[in-house]
């Protein structure tokens, strides 16, 4: 990956000359938020989408942004002429910037990059995920911030459980995945996914899209345990994963996926989805 540029204080350089200083408050605090789009050939799938909530995490956390939002799609439309990578994903990243005493935000720091990425395999391949859950709720979950710390500290209890991911839940009510959407297929005609104290995902917004627009029942409410216990099927959302089935959560087990399925009839619209807003860009 040393080859490939990207964008670090107002200019563009090569990925392996690019560094950050040891006082940004990235490094000391993990202050900070980032957003990550997939790129589809040369286009930047749903950059509008990914660019408002970048901005609204900017504003939420107290980081001034120096570059319009113009500016920002600028530069990285530039940076994928210029890498020409057949199947890859944007990461904006913006720190707190370098701080003398470790505690104010003074100049926020700006690291746009450009990463390849493995092609999904054909989703009928796919066992789906089993999934475990865990009592945890993200600080200010609205915002996508750099804090993973739960997540990464529980890796190693959720490969112990022969797990590939973990939901978190709190009092009862259920909310996300630490870099995903969930939602339930209640029966064929409803798709239900969780409201509140959670990261609105892009995805998770253009599956709502797609399924109100075919004529399903979207719901966004609090979800329980025991509704999960009633449901069809279940399933993951975001960027890179597109739609993952799961196959169990905890002890909860679903139907086998098959193209019958109504998440794979969702991930199909889904993909013509994204072909039709690739094409107009």
């Amino acid at each position: 990956m040393s080859h490939l540029i990207c964008y670090h204080h107002n200019r563009f350089a090569s990925l392996e000359d690019v560094s950050v200083p040891v006082n940004d408050l990235g490094y000391q605090r993990g202050y900070g938020i980032f957003d990550f789009l997939r790129v589809a050939g040369e286009t930047p799938l749903y950059v509008d989408d990914h660019l408002n909530r970048f901005f609204y995490s900017a504003e939420a956390m107290h980081l001034p942004v120096k570059q319009t939002r113009e500016e920002l799609l600028q530069i990285i439309r530039q940076m994928i002429s210029v890498n020409r990578l057949p199947y890859s994903g944007i990461r904006i990243m913006l720190s707190g910037g370098s701080s003398p005493d470790g505690y104010q935000i003074t100049a926020p720091n700006l690291v746009i990059v450009q990463v390849p990425l493995t092609p999904p395999p054909d989703q009928l391949l796919l066992p789906g995920y089993k999934v475990v859950t865990y009592a945890h709720q993200r600080q200010m979950p609205h915002v996508k911030t750099t804090d993973y710390l739960m997540a990464i500290w529980l890796q190693p209890w959720v490969k112990e459980q022969g797990a590939d991911d973990v939901l978190y839940h709190q009092n009862g009510i259920v909310s996300e995945f630490p870099r995903s959407n969930f939602f339930l297929v209640a029966d064929e005609q409803t798709l239900v996914t969780p409201a509140h104290h959670i990261l609105h995902g892009v995805t998770r917004k253009q599956i709502l899209q797609v399924a109100n627009a075919q004529g399903m029942k979207v719901i966004e409410k609090d979800i329980t345990m025991e509704e999960i216990r009633s449901a069809k099927e279940a399933f993951i959302s975001s960027s890179t994963k597109r739609v993952i089935p799961i196959r169990q959560l905890d002890e909860i087990r679903f139907a086998p996926y098959t193209a019958a399925s109504i998440t794979a009839q969702l991930f199909g619209w889904l993909q013509q989805h994204e072909l039709a807003t690739a094409a107009r860009a």
